[in-house]
Formats: C-alpha cells, structure tokens, sequence
C-alpha cells in the first residue's frame, strides 16, 4: 500500500478517536519512545490502536521500501488484546496512559465494529476508492447501509487486501513462480467462493522426445486449478478450446484488457452453439473470465467457474481477479526474466570454459612448441658445430704449416681441402633446407616443369648416395621397372632430386653395417611411384606420426647416434604435396623402413585430382600465382597460405600455361606487367581445366572488350589490400 493510502488511514484512526470523545484512546507508536518522533520513524514499524466503548480497532504498517507498506487492520479481540499487554510493557514512562489502558484490559473488548458502520465505511472508501464519486463512500456503497453487510463487506476486502498483499511480499522475495500461482488461486478461490478457479496458458511446451533436433510442440491448457469440493470434476490439462478458431479477434481484444463474463450458459444468447455445448461438457453453468498480460503478450487468463448454478459477477469481484491476473503477470515476468539471466549465465559459462580450454590448449602448444625451438636449436647447433669444427681445424692447420715455411705433403694437402669442401657442402646444404622449408611454408613454391627420363633421375639419386653408402658397407640397389616408352616424365628434377636424396639418405642413416637399401620405381594406373626400402633399425608405431613433423627428432640431440637437424622428411611430404602427391611409410622395429611417394604423372593422367590414392585430409585447393616482383609475391603467397589455399609461385609467364595446365589450380593469378598478360589469360581458357583468372592491375583493364572476352574472371587494383585479394579469391573459389 501507498504511503499516501496508510496516511488516510491513520487521519481515520484520529478523526474516530477524536469522535468518541474522552471515553476512547488512540496509541500511537510515538507515544511508546522519543526515538519515534525523529526522521527516521519511516523505517520502523508504525500503528494506530483505536479503544473505546463503541469501537476497537488495531492498524499496523510495516515499510517494505520508499513510500510502500504492508498493512494490516483488525478488529479481532484476542489479537488486540494481545497487542494492548505488549504496549504496557513500553509506557513506564508515561503512567497516565498506562492506567486508561490497563482499565480497558480489563473490560470485554468487542469482537466487530458493529456501532460504528460510518467508520467502516469511510474505511471501504480508503481501501476502494470509487473514482467516478471520488471516494464518497456513502454513494460508492449505499448497500452498507445494513451495519451487518458493512462487517461483511470489510472483512472480505480485508481479505483481499491481505491476499494482493502476500502475493506482493511472495513476489519481493523471489519464490517460485509456480508456488506463487498455486497458493494464489487456492486462496482466490476460496475468497470468491467460486466452484472452480483455473489457469488456461497459451502455448504450453508439450513434453515429448528430448534433444536439440527434436520438434517442439506448442499447445493451450490448463496448467492449475483450485476446487470447491473433490466432487466438482476436474479440467486440469484441458486443452485448447477449438470454439474460439472462428472469432479472429478474440484474442485481440483480451490483449487490449477485455474481461469476459458468463453469468447463465442457458439465458446468455450471444454465446455461440459450440462455446455453450463445450461449457455443459466441462460442467460450467457461469465463468468469469480476465486475460493475463505479460508485457503487453497474451500469456493466459485466469477463469472462474460455477458449476452447478448460474452466478451475477459482481464489479468487486471482477476488479479483484484482474488485480490477481496482474500480481500473478509480474511473477512470470520475474520467472521469465530469471530464466532468461540463467541461460545467459550458462551460456557465458560454456563460454568461459571454452575459453579457458582454448588457452590451455594454446599453452601446451606454446609449451610443446618452445621444446621443439630447445631440440631444433641443439639440433642445428650439433650440426652446424661439427663441419664448422672440421672447416676452421683443417684450414688453420693448413695456415699454421704454411706460416712457418713447411708445407704438408700434396696428399695431406688434398685430402685436408676435400674435407673442408665436404663440410662447407654440408653447412650449405642444410642452410638449403631450412630456407626451402621456410619458403615452402610461406607459399613462396617455384615449380620449373622440365621433361627428364626416369630411369637417368634414378640412377643419378643413386650416385649421389653411393659414397656414403660404400663407406658404411651397406649395399644400395635400384629395381627399375618402367617401361621405355614410358620413361619421359614432366616435373621439377631438382626438387625431385630433394625428395630422392633425403629418402635415401635417412635410410642408409639409419641402416646399420652390413645391411641394404633398395629404391624401387614402377608405374602405377596414372602415378609413378619411388619406393625407399631399407634393413634398419625401424621406427615404433607410437613415433610414426611425427616422422614428418618439422624440426622433429626421434632421438633427442644430447644422446642421439644419427646426425640430422629434423626437417628433411617434413621437406620432403611438403614437396611431395606441392608435386600433387601423397608419401606414405611403413616399418616395424629391428626390421626396417619402408617409404613410399605417389606422383601424379601428366604423361598418363592431366588430372591430378584422379589419384586412385587420394590424401586421407581434404586437399587445399591450388592458387597459382604468375608474378615477376618477388615482394608482391611473397605478400600474395603468405596471405594465400595464412587463409588455408595451397599458393604456388610461378615466375616465367613463357612457361606458365603449360605448368599451369598440369597443376590444375583453381585460380590463377596474374600480373598486368607481365608479358602478353590477355594472350597468356585466354590461352589458360583454352585448357582442359580452365581456371578462373584474377588480373592484377593499377587501372582496369584496358580495351573495350568485356572482360570474359579476355579471358578475365576479374581484377583488383594495386596497391593490394589484403581484405579485398581475400574477398576476391573467396568469390572466385
């Protein structure tokens, strides 16, 4: 209640004691303590107690927040009795007001107001207010002229103040919605003395299968209900009432406030032939019905029922089901409200340890990839130490020598330089390594397509490796078995060469004295295939996935037996893709190793994408980019492979078509400063696989021709802007 209302109130309490004259007394809670009077009484509990010998009447106000009170007035003589030995307790102070009171303890108190029915009914004025007489209780409720009715009349508005007021406190104290509902239409029943007080809800989630997949199925019916009697029948779950699909409007108007009342199914003549045959079904003889709205949205209503005999709905009770339909409207939009904040909660909390998952993930990959720096650097450290001993030994021994005016013997001489060629050799071919590696990863790949014979490749690898393999006493073969006439074959000879030489180079390695290394190379459907095979000590299967990760030894640098700095296999499986292949490896501990490369061969098969042996990851698809800078290049090249495109470099717009032609990109990329730019775009649409051609240029295309006319899917200007090439090459893919 409003702090004005309760004001009201307390004028009443004073203006009825003053009327009683000297034989009434009006307490108040300033006459308990001083503390009472200050500024701070709006916080604490306040009362008005009317005595005297016509009237007794106790009124209390507690503050539940700025300018509200829960309100309670009674007549009851116990309660006030009770509340009159407690005050005698407080009014040592104030002797004379403690004997008046202590005399009226021991008189009987009235149980009703019942020579008093002007002050009930000003009372009812204060507590409903007609606003069309503006408050004059006399003309609002001329039928309490009878001071019997005017008991009954107060004693029911009392109640259902104290009702509004309890669902008001539930409310505050955030209880359960459904408790909230429950207890308000039981004790709503009983006060309206109704036969049955339900709740219809519209779209009710119909339980059925669970699962995020699982359709959701909406239906109206009724969730609650309060009875009478166990001999009233019951509607619980009652679903929708079809009657109401042929009046469109309907809930339009319950939305805009519309209240609906039955007072007899058999006199009401604007009830409609299936809205009276289903109400007969349902046992209801009269309903009262009044939407509830939940910010402004029809949720549901709330319906009185008599079942048995027709009932006049009078405008108090009407009034009090719509303020119950709104109390119990802010409970579910608090119910709501807090479902909602509990979603958002859990969403947030999935988020975080999403999250946090992420980062711990990133941690013991940032952990997992400063150990790989720490081996990589022992690594590269114990190769690079080793030549570089043997080049600054030998060379300062030859220095030292020549200092003192003796000289070596030509052999020693000879010998001491080939061992400082061999290791220069060696430093330069692993800086090679790393920096073919690198570029590799960056997508800077240059692929020079070159006829060459098979069988002259092979045996070149084999050459190359004989050295090594003689000194180690370990027997290298070749089993070559490709036909002549299919011996020519088209690729990069040198990066082929890469791939060869570290193959066979790990696997005499890895091979212990004694033992063999065979390379095997055959045709397969539309592939060559080169086969390392050696007797060496293998590989356990739990070490095979990271046979081709980078920087990776199997053996860490403080104790391992086998030189290598850890990327010639991850060099190699990066080459073999860029030819459009695939390797493979097989070995078995104390028995030996078996790799295997897959190339596409252009002789047989033009169609890379045909490999009977597809990769067991969905291939990147293939950007080729033909462009003399070799900055606009590399920026092109590392913002293609950053965005997950297999970029390749090409640098001869001569050749371009025909390699072009074999690697089957999806898009290729070329620069206005290239050459016969237009002449070079159409030919590549005269492919077998044409590609899609994005020009890169300062101006647009010059010509008046369209663009599909020169062979041109689309342009960007330079200066290239990342976003723009990304968004281009996304539209064209």
């Amino acid at each position: 209640m409003s702090d004005e209302k309760f004001e009201q109130l307390c004028q009443l309490w004073q203006q009825s004691a003053r009327n009683g004259g000297n034989a009434t007394i009006l307490v108040a809670e300033v006459d308990l303590l001083p503390q009472f009077a200050d500024s701070n009484a709006c916080q604490q509990e306040r009362f008005r107690l009317l005595l005297g010998p016509q009237i007794n009447a106790l009124l209390i106000g507690n503050p539940l927040g700025e300018s509200t009170y829960q309100v309670t007035i009674t007549f009851d003589a116990n309660t006030i009795a009770n509340f009159l030995g407690l005050l005698q307790q407080h009014l040592q102070h104030q002797p004379t007001l403690s004997d008046r009171l202590q005399q009226f303890s021991q008189l009987s108190i009235q149980e009703e107001p019942e020579s008093q029915p002007q002050f009930v009914l000003e009372l009812l004025g204060i507590l409903t207010p007609d606003p069309l007489n503006n408050g004059n209780s006399e003309i609002a409720y001329p039928r309490f002229a009878n001071q019997q009715f005017a008991s009954q009349a107060l004693r029911h508005q009392l109640e259902r103040e104290r009702i509004l007021q309890q669902v008001s406190v539930q409310i505050d104290q955030n209880l359960d919605w459904l408790v909230i509902v429950k207890m308000t239409i039981q004790q709503v029943q009983k006060l309206l003395q109704v036969d049955r007080l339900v709740v219809y809800q519209l779209e009710v989630e119909l339980a059925g299968p669970s699962g995020e997949d699982a359709p959701r199925q909406l239906i109206d019916a009724v969730t609650y209900e309060a009875k009478a009697a166990e001999a009233i029948p019951s509607i619980l779950h009652f679903r929708d009432e079809t009657c109401f699909a042929d009046i469109p409007e309907c809930r339009h108007k319950y939305r805009q406030g519309f209240s609906f009342a039955v007072e007899d199914i058999e006199t009401t003549p604007s009830l409609s032939p299936c809205l009276r045959d289903l109400m007969r079904r349902l046992h209801i003889r009269a309903k009262l019905v009044t939407p509830v709205l939940v910010q402004g949205q029809l949720w549901g209503f709330v319906i009185a029922h008599q079942c048995y005999a027709p009932r006049t709905w009078k405008a108090g009770e009407l009034q009090f089901l719509r303020q119950v339909a709104d109390y119990l409207a802010i409970s579910i939009y608090q119910a709501q409200s807090y479902h909602q904040l509990q979603i958002q909660k859990a969403t947030l909390e999935k988020e975080v340890t999403q999250r946090a998952q992420q980062l711990q993930e990133a941690l013991l990959a940032a952990q997992a990839a400063n150990q790989s720096k720490s081996e990589f650097l022992g690594n590269i450290s114990h190769e690079l130490r080793t030549p570089l001993t043997s080049v600054i030994g030998l060379s300062g021994t030859l220095l030292h020598w020549t200092k003192n005016g003796h000289f070596l013997s030509l052999s020693k001489q000879q010998r001491y330089l080939q061992a400082i060629q061999d290791s220069g050799r060696q430093l330069l071919s692993l800086i090679n390594n790393i920096l073919d590696f690198r570029d590799i990863q960056a997508g800077k790949s240059s692929l020079q397509l070159r006829p060459f014979s098979l069988i002259q490749f092979a045996r070149s690898a084999i050459a190359q490796i004989q050295p090594q393999a003689e000194q180690r006493q370990i027997l290298l073969e070749l089993d070559f078995q490709v036909p002549v006439q299919q011996d020519r074959f088209l690729g990069d000879r040198e990066r082929l060469g890469q791939i060869l030489f570290h193959l066979l180079q790990n696997a005499v390695k890895f091979t212990p004295e004694g033992g063999s290394v065979t390379l095997w190379v055959w045709r397969e459907d539309q592939q060559v295939v080169f086969q390392v095979e050696d007797t060496g000590i293998g590989v356990a299967p739990e070490q095979l996935p990271l046979l081709f990760e980078s920087f990776q030894q199997l053996e860490h640098y403080r104790q391992r037996t086998h030189g290598g700095a850890g990327i010639g296999l991850a060099l190699v499986k990066q080459l073999v893709e860029l030819h459009g292949g695939r390797i493979e490896v097989d070995s078995t501990p104390g028995v030996g190793s078996s790799f295997t490369v897959w190339l596409p061969s252009p002789t047989l098969a033009p169609k890379i994408d045909l490999i009977p042996h597809p990769p067991l990851t969905q291939p990147r698809k293939t950007v080729v980019l033909v462009e003399p800078d070799e900055a606009q290049a590399t920026l092109v090249c590392e913002l293609l492979t950053a965005a997950d495109f297999r970029a390749i470099w090409l640098i001869d717009s001569a050749t371009a078509i025909p390699q072009i032609e074999l690697l089957q990109p999806a898009i290729a990329i070329l620069d206005d400063q290239l050459p016969e730019v237009v002449e070079v775009s159409r030919a590549l649409k005269q492919t077998l696989h044409p590609p899609k051609v994005l020009l890169l240029c300062v101006q647009p295309p010059p010509g008046t021709e369209p663009l599909a006319a020169q062979g041109i899917d689309d342009y960007l200007l330079k200066p290239i802007q990342p976003p723009r090439l990304l968004e281009k090459i996304g539209a064209m893919g």
